[in-house]
């Protein structure tokens, strides 16, 4: 019988108190060299890059979405509004109160 197979109950799960040799130690990361090559940093990094008129990337993104919202596009307005004021908080009214509810016939 392997020594995976001693660790494990009938099901497949491991048995109680079994700690597999690959655990880490106390105090030591499962992840010791970070996020390196995320995504986020990538894109940051390819937006702050500069052309030769001296602009970064993310101006001249910033710069078009400004002029297809001035073209009349909505969504451009909305994404512009929604970046420099916030987006507009949204309330709901929730109640639960047992009263049946009222029906009102005109004759």
């Amino acid at each position: 019988m392997s020594k995976q197979k001693e660790n494990r109950r009938l099901n497949g799960q491991f048995k109680k108190g079994h700690k597999p040799a690959t655990m880490w130690k106390k105090g030591q990361s499962g992840n010791p060299n970070g996020r390196r090559g995320a995504l986020a940093d990538i894109i940051n990094r390819v937006w702050d890059e500069e052309d030769e008129s001296g602009l970064t990337k993310k101006e001249k993104m910033v710069r078009r979405v400004l002029s297809m919202a001035m073209n009349g596009s909505m969504s451009a307005v909305t994404y512009l509004s929604d970046r420099s004021e916030g987006k507009a908080k949204e309330t709901r009214e929730i109640s639960h109160k047992t009263e049946p509810i009222k029906i009102l016939s005109i004759d």
